[in-house]
């Protein structure tokens, strides 16, 4: 009896070591060939969220990234916008603030970064006893009129205090039923007197609880204004970026016309050609299939599919991939300039 279970015992063991060498063989043979699982998207473009970077050497200066949703990451994933994947680049040199906020114009961009002269579209009172007062969304304006929507949706430069007329106040965003609604409270620390704040005065924002100085900004705009012509646009620019002696302008990719010459004229080495990039070079350096309709929009000077948004159908919203590209672009060129390692 004991020969035969040691006979039984060793054919299981031999079966064993087939099975496996069986196994192993499988596998290399899927390796050549190709057939195993594909790396995934975040393994193979190594998109890192920002929230891993938790150590900055300078948190004084920061890196603002300005824009509408562009910037703001619509329908991206927390960590997947190009902001935080530039801050995931950078690392630890400097604080990168994704201050895009979907459907601004280049004028509400301006606006909040206090460049250009906002004023109150109307009057807004406060009863005595009372400190707050409920505002809706276009409750600011430009000094000449144009009024701005400000969604506060999505933005790491939210605002917490406005100061009216020389005078400080807290503001608190309640957002509506959808991001594309909502309404502020605006809140005065006194209520011993009835106070009305008029039509035409002055606005600013204090950003002083999240910066004390720009460092640098990285800009893109233009894709919500409407009449404005490409000189005007770069005027706007050159203004938003007068609050820092470095900067990187995106030019605007998503147009019909290729408005990168008179971007490049005006800002040189500054000036960031990303449709350029995605038509001539990403494909190769990242090492991506070109595909039908990629093909198709390159042969039309579009931004290719696989790095916009799918189904958008202004070819201006990016994908994860999209983004990665520009972060890693507009890393890349503040290095060349000598704005971070």
């Amino acid at each position: 009896m004991q020969i035969k279970r040691i006979i039984s015992v060793i054919i299981a063991l031999v079966l064993i070591c087939l099975t496996c060498v069986a196994c192993n063989s499988e596998k290399k043979e899927d390796a050549a060939s190709g057939s195993s699982s594909a790396v995934s998207e975040t393994e193979k473009f190594k998109l890192t969220h920002a929230d891993s970077v938790v150590k900055f050497d300078n948190e004084t200066d920061v890196v603002i990234c300005w824009g509408d949703s562009l910037t703001q990451g619509m329908s991206m994933a927390p960590g997947y916008t190009y902001p935080q994947q530039l801050q995931g680049n950078i690392k630890g040199q400097f604080k990168v603030i994704n201050a895009g906020v979907p459907g601004e114009t280049s004028n509400a961009i301006s606006s909040r970064a206090n460049v250009i002269d906002t004023v109150l579209t109307n009057d807004i009172t406060f009863e005595k006893g009372k400190n707050s007062v409920d505002l809706d969304r276009e409750f600011l304006s430009t000094a000449n009129g144009e009024v701005i929507t400000y969604k506060g949706f999505g933005n790491d430069l939210a605002l917490d205090k406005i100061i009216i007329g020389g005078e400080t106040f807290d503001i608190i965003f309640k957002k509506g039923t959808s991001w594309d609604e909502g309404i502020y409270t605006l809140v005065r620390k006194s209520t011993d007197v009835k106070l009305t704040l008029k039509k035409g005065t002055a606005i600013k924002f204090d950003y002083s609880l999240k910066y004390k100085t720009v460092y640098c900004n990285v800009i893109l705009m233009g894709a919500n204004d409407s009449g404005v012509s490409v000189d005007e646009l770069i005027n706007r620019y050159k203004t938003l970026g007068g609050t820092s002696d470095k900067n990187i302008y995106i030019i605007p990719y998503y147009t019909e016309e290729n408005v990168a010459e008179k971007f490049k004229a005006a800002f040189g080495d500054n000036a960031l050609d990303m449709r350029e990039y995605y038509i001539n070079h990403a494909h190769k350096d990242y090492d991506l299939e070109v595909t039908k309709l990629d093909e198709w929009c390159i042969k039309k000077g579009k931004v290719p599919a696989t790095f916009c948004l799918e189904n958008d159908k202004n070819d201006c919203h990016l994908s994860s991939i999209g983004y990665k590209v520009m972060a890693d672009q507009v890393y890349k060129k503040g290095v060349k300039l000598g704005f971070w390692k």
